[in-house]
């Protein structure tokens, strides 16, 4: 089992427990998407080296190479607003690098697990959250390359980077009562200060207008 099915799994049992309940229905989404990246500054600090430190452009490659873009989202309604769960599993791919880099990407995961609310207005719904973001990346500096496995949470090279905010606007298109189509433009910002490299670490922001395309389920 991955993190993110470890995390899915907990998602459902908490949210059941906070107050499934007294909810109206539980809404359960499940979207594709891509996203454009700012050009934010990246550091990386390695043993007996001095830092590297340079804005840096970042490619999404949403469909591959290995796991495309993703998201899903839980939400516990009542009325007219949410309380919600959201895993954004972005990935990163640094287009420009310095001659020191060979390879740096994060495309096993920039994961935002993101705790929020929703409320829905005039047919939209907007979306506020916040959370950790876990990553697992890929990366070689100066000819070291980093090897992730057996290592992070469940020795998957899964680490605890940072911390991310999200704040969205999403439109359902119904098919059926309960069956609907997600179409979201969202602005999601992230500080991941510990991004494993080999002998060192990386401290890489993040900030990027995400699209999301999907289908969800209303009971």
């Amino acid at each position: 089992m991955n993190i993110s099915q470890t995390l899915l799994s907990t998602s459902l049992f908490f949210l059941a427990s906070f107050g499934l309940g007294q909810a109206q229905n539980l809404s359960l989404e499940a979207m594709g998407g891509s996203a454009l990246n700012f050009i934010t500054p990246l550091t990386i600090h390695q043993a007996d080296y001095p830092d590297l430190q340079f804005n840096a452009n970042y490619d999404t490659k949403p469909l591959g190479p290995y796991t495309a873009y993703y998201s899903w989202r839980i939400g516990l309604w009542k009325n007219d607003q949410a309380w919600e769960i959201q895993q954004v599993h972005h990935r990163i791919f640094l287009t420009n690098p310095p001659p020191e880099i060979q390879v740096f990407a994060i495309h096993f995961g920039y994961n935002y697990f993101l705790f929020g609310h929703a409320w829905k207005r005039e047919g939209l719904i907007f979306h506020l959250s916040a959370g950790p973001i876990i990553t697992n990346p890929e990366n070689t500096v100066r000819g070291q390359k980093l090897y992730t496995a057996g290592t992070g949470l469940l020795d998957q090279g899964y680490d605890f980077s940072g911390l991310g905010f999200q704040s969205s606007l999403s439109k359902n298109l119904y098919i059926n009562p309960n069956l609907f189509a997600v179409l979201e433009v969202a602005f999601i910002a992230g500080w991941a200060w510990w991004v494993p490299v080999a002998d060192g670490y990386a401290d890489v922001p993040n900030m990027a207008l995400h699209g999301h395309i999907g289908m969800g389920y209303s009971f």
